[in-house]
């Protein structure tokens, strides 16, 4: 009950800054914008698998997002995974109707390619009609119990080797990659998942013994296994600590930097993009009266008492974003300094 207070004071402060920031802009034609939806499926793709964190996050909105837009339209997810949502990503660019029926959740894990030109990328990120994000990754390191591997120094040092699963084009790969590169990590990664459902699959499988991602997803969908002790948290990858996590003084990612150099890389190659890995975007040529209304309709959505209530029986955590900040926190990203960009490039986009 006190979380779900909380996470109502929280959203009543989103809310008072959304108003605000909405009060700036041009409003839309309510009216038009009812006529156009009244009747019709709005589909939210997901770029990874189903049972990830981002098909739980989008199956949640989708439960509550069509009473807040105009002419209350049916609300249907569909997976596209694939190349860490760089499909999914270059469909909704390219191919997607640009009416105002589809929004993406891609990962920002794939803004990288796009700093590095790789020609898989069939699309320009400042382009897409950004409407918001109901959170950002708080990464952290799980281990399973098969390595015996306790604390990170166990392979760090170049002792035990961490098995750890990835996919491509992500936070998630990128994490492991810098493990190696920076700190000289006992690490092998294996590439090729579709979304960190399957990754979860293979560590209770023993094919891979680890994963770095989201501990808004994790508390979800893997709270058993850190209560039993079959999984281990190891490190903590963000600016502020968290104090919601099942084990207690879980480092920083940043103790084990041996320099600010080091610190530098892994706050720019993943802590800072972590805060706008969770888009959820429109293609663009989206008529700007339905952007208007989406974006307002995923705001009001992410304040919603039932949504809370949902959101707070299921361990979801919710720290929505406006799609103006997402907009400028993504141009930022793209804008790199050159110096670090080219520090970063073997980590961020190999063989690129």
């Amino acid at each position: 009950m006190k979380r779900l207070q909380a996470m109502m004071m929280v959203a009543m402060l989103f809310g008072m800054l959304e108003r605000n920031a909405v009060a700036g802009e041009a409003g839309f034609d309510e009216k038009a914008v009812a006529n156009f939806y009244r009747g019709k499926t709005v589909t939210i793709l997901v770029g990874h698998s189903a049972g990830g964190g981002f098909d739980t996050y989008a199956r949640v909105i989708s439960r509550h997002l069509g009473k807040h837009i105009p002419g209350n339209p049916n609300i249907l997810v569909n997976n596209m995974p694939g190349a860490g949502t760089l499909i999914s990503a270059n469909y909704t660019y390219n191919q997607a109707s640009k009416d105002g029926t589809l929004i993406n959740s891609f990962d920002g894990g794939i803004v990288p390619m796009q700093i590095y030109g790789s020609k898989s990328v069939q699309f320009d990120l400042t382009k897409f009609n950004y409407i918001g994000a109901p959170d950002f990754f708080k990464y952290i390191m799980v281990v399973t119990k098969k390595p015996g591997i306790n604390k990170m120094e166990d392979f760090i040092s170049g002792g035990k080797q961490v098995v750890i699963g990835a996919v491509p084009n992500t936070g998630i790969q990128h994490a492991a990659m810098l493990m190696r590169e920076v700190f000289g990590a006992n690490v092998k990664v294996v590439n090729g998942f579709k979304g960190t459902a399957e990754i979860r699959l293979a560590m209770k499988s023993g094919e891979v013994d680890s994963v770095v991602t989201g501990w808004e997803s994790l508390r979800v969908t893997n709270m058993k296994e850190f209560e039993t002790g079959e999984w281990q948290i190891l490190s903590q990858w963000v600016e502020e600590p968290l104090t919601d996590m099942p084990q207690k003084n879980v480092p920083s990612i940043y103790q084990f930097a041996r320099n600010d150099d080091e610190k530098q890389l892994f706050r720019a190659g993943l802590v800072k993009p972590n805060s706008y890995a969770r888009p959820y975007a429109l293609p663009p040529g989206v008529p700007a009266d339905r952007v208007r209304a989406l974006e307002a309709a995923l705001q009001k959505t992410l304040r919603d008492p039932e949504l809370l209530a949902e959101a707070d029986k299921s361990r979801l955590s919710l720290g929505p974003i406006a799609g103006a900040q997402l907009r400028g926190m993504i141009a930022d990203g793209l804008s790199m300094p050159a110096k670090l960009k080219e520090k970063l490039r073997p980590m961020l986009a190999p063989g690129n």
